[in-house]
Formats: structure tokens, sequence, C-alpha cells
């Protein structure tokens, strides 16, 4: 996929059974188009998982990291409608991640999506970082069926920041993410064991969100800025 703008809120969550149908109707209806239409923020994603956990990644693009700390946000997050109340009553085992864009090769968008969160001591992140974006990454920008690859960085003050919406919510942040978009399954089942090889080979990173595969669902953009 091509990122648009410096930051990407980077969302992973599960919903419980009995509030998915509430979730669908305002994720598509209410949520999207309200936060597309905040200033700064451009595109709104949904996926559902394929293989892995947990079922959604959510994702909104922002022109820079600084939109995601920024007042008209922030007012939001402060004042959720009541139909944003009830749906975020059935989230469960939530990660969501306000990260600046440090790496990122785009052809165009795809279906398919390979991610993980990760977490690691600095070392460890720097040795990963060094791994995925001298090597990894740019040689499967290379195959057939790649769309895209992006390195995230996660600002963890910003990531934490208590709000109305975050009240009373048990919400995990991962150190950085790593996504890759595909056309076709097979290139993401390929992309996928070769980002795990990688990234088993650095001592102490562990994941917040396991490397897994999601497919898109819904998606808005912002036809202007």
């Amino acid at each position: 996929m091509s990122l648009f703008g410096e930051g990407v809120i980077a969302i992973w969550s599960d919903i419980r059974a009995e509030g998915l149908e509430t979730f669908y109707a305002w994720h598509d209806n209410e949520h999207v188009p309200e936060r597309v239409g905040i200033p700064g923020f451009i595109r709104g994603r949904r996926y559902v998982a394929v293989e892995g956990s947990p079922r959604f990644y959510m994702q909104y693009e922002t022109v820079s990291p600084e939109v995601q700390v920024g007042q008209d946000y922030l007012n939001r997050l402060n004042n959720p409608t009541e139909w944003t109340r009830r749906a975020l009553a059935y989230f469960e085992n939530t990660t969501r991640s306000l990260t600046r864009k440090r790496f990122s090769q785009a052809k165009g968008d795809g279906a398919e999506l390979i991610a993980a969160g990760i977490d690691a001591p600095q070392e460890a992140l720097s040795a990963l970082r060094r791994t995925l974006l001298t090597g990894v990454l740019p040689e499967l920008f290379l195959d057939p069926g790649i769309q895209g690859v992006h390195w995230l960085e996660t600002d963890r003050a910003g990531s934490a920041l208590e709000t109305e919406e975050r009240r009373g919510r048990r919400v995990g942040v991962c150190d950085a993410v790593v996504l890759v978009e595909t056309t076709r399954p097979e290139p993401a089942h390929q992309a996928r064991a070769r980002l795990a090889q990688a990234i088993a080979a650095i001592a102490e990173v562990r994941f917040v969100v396991p490397l897994g595969h999601w497919r898109l669902e819904h998606q808005k953009i912002k036809l202007w800025l």
C-alpha cells in the first residue's frame, strides 16, 4: 500500500461476538467517516484476519505524527458519541500505537496485509531496524505481487495519553509496526515466512501482536485536505 502522510495510527482488536454487528455498523457509518473528517487525517482502513489474531487491524493515516496528538483529534477522543461508547464496550485484546513512518516503499494498493506489532530493547530494535530496512524489506519489495513494505515507529508518550475513550480500558502499545501489502494470498504467505525468519534471528525481540495475515474489508479516503 501507499501510505498517505507521515503518521499512522495502528490498531488491532478483537470484538466480542455479541457486539460484532454493532461494531460493523458503527465503524462503517460513523467512526471511520468521523476520523477521516478530522483535520490532518487522510485515510481510514479496516482489515479482517485471514490467519492470526486479533480479528481486526485498523489503520488511520495522517499528514504528520503531530496530528495524532493535536487538539482536533483529542477533542474527538475526549467527546465520544453514544454509539462510540456502546461499540468500544465490545473491544478486547486491543493494541493501539501512534506511529511515524520511518521506511516506506510502495507500488500501489493490494487487499492482503502481513503485519506485526513489535517490542524490543533499544539495541535489539536497532538491530532489527537495520536488518529489515537495509535488506529484507527492500528485497521483498522487488518480489512479484508485493505492493508495499513499511516500517513504523511508535510515539509511546502520545500513545499512552489518557482520554475519555481510553478510560477504563486496557490498551497495549508496541514499539514498532511492520507492514507488507500484497495483491494475492501467495505472495503474502511468502512475505510472512521471510519476515518471521528475519525477526526470529534477533534476540530479545518479542511480538506484542504476532505476525499475521489480514484482508482489506473497508476504507475511506479524504478527497481533499
